[in-house]
């Protein structure tokens, strides 16, 4: 379980990184998101806040642990309730706005990983 939460940490950390570097990343992943990748992507934001939550109790951070495990897990049942096509438009309309917005989100992103590394 520590070896597929680390590595689950890793891949986050490196998209991240990859989309802070280069934002188009982040709209060629928009553009092409089918409804798979979708909920796929909705379901794993609520299994990372499950993890997250599962954890708080045995870190020195518990109360971080806490409030990212719940606000992952509202936005994963959010854009689930939302559905496809309102959620896809909501993706598009933040990767074509501003660049740094979507270097704030892959930042935000760095720190879920590097966080779910340090829990394993």
């Amino acid at each position: 379980m520590k070896a597929l939460v680390w590595l689950i940490g890793a891949a986050i950390t490196v998209m991240s990184i990859l989309i802070i570097l280069k934002p188009q990343i982040a709209r060629d992943i928009g553009e092409r998101m089918n409804p798979q990748l979708f909920y796929f992507a909705a379901w794993a934001r609520i299994v990372i806040g499950m993890i997250f939550l599962a954890i708080s109790d045995t870190r020195s951070w518990g109360t971080l642990f806490n409030v990212l495990g719940i606000l992952l897990i509202v936005v994963g049942a959010f854009a689930l309730q939302s559905g496809y096509e309102r959620t896809r438009e909501f993706v598009l309309g933040i990767v074509h706005g501003n660049e740094n917005l979507v270097r704030v989100a892959g930042a935000v992103g760095v720190l879920i990983g590097l966080l779910l590394i340090s829990a394993s």
